[in-house]
């Protein structure tokens, strides 16, 4: 067996491995646990009746739906993601879920995907150590926040559960699967950014990823 094929097999199985241990960790999750997440994230954000928030890389949607509750009959929570199949799926469970404050748009790998000074807040779970070019959309960001807007980043550091589960294009600098704090505060403070706090574990912190959140702000001028 070649070497390249021991590789394939060994991250195949890596891979398999990573997304079992994970969705069992997902699965046990409690309610009272996304809960807590959802009401975390509406104080960090500072979430108020109209405003506009932004879930860049939204997954299932089951967070901006959630989130979208508190911004009232005025206000926009926006899910983006890139594939097309995804933003589908985001938009028929906010439909399912009656949550016409959610709107769904198309991510960019270089920025948002949102117009500038858009939106009061954002954040990304579980998104930033995906970035293949981190520069950019940190600029991005930056733009897209109006001044004094909130962004919050949930993410993990490099885990030795997903060594072998990199996502492709990954700067070599960040370590793997995963990202570590200090690099996503370089990163975002280069951009303008201004951190204001930081939760060393986050709720859905597991025996997998050891998840945490960082807090910025968008200096006024």
């Amino acid at each position: 067996m070649s070497t390249r094929s021991l590789r394939g097999r060994l991250a195949l199985c890596g891979a398999t491995l990573a997304f079992a241990v994970t969705a069992i960790a997902s699965s046990s999750r409690a309610d009272s646990e996304f809960d807590r997440e959802i009401e975390l994230l509406g104080d960090l954000l500072e979430i108020r009746e109209g405003a506009v928030i932004a879930d860049l890389g939204a997954g299932d949607g089951d967070y901006a739906i959630a989130l979208s509750r508190s911004v009232g009959p005025g206000g926009t929570v926006y899910a983006t993601e890139i594939g097309e199949d995804e933003r589908a799926e985001i938009a028929a469970a906010a439909a399912e879920a009656g949550a016409d404050r959610v709107v769904v748009e198309a991510a960019q790998v270089r920025s948002t995907g949102l117009p500038p000074h858009s939106c009061d807040g954002a954040y990304m779970r579980g998104v930033y150590h995906h970035l293949t070019d981190p520069e950019p959309f940190a600029a991005s960001l930056f733009e897209t926040l109006r001044p004094g807007g909130r962004l919050v980043i949930i993410d993990f550091p490099p885990t030795w559960w997903l060594w072998l589960w990199t996502p492709d294009g990954i700067p070599e600098d960040r370590g793997g699967h995963g990202i570590v704090p200090e690099i996503v505060v370089r990163e975002l403070e280069a951009a303008g950014f201004r951190r204001r706090r930081e939760i060393a574990e986050w709720p859905s912190s597991n025996f997998v990823t050891r998840d945490y959140a960082l807090v910025f702000e968008r200096p006024e001028p």
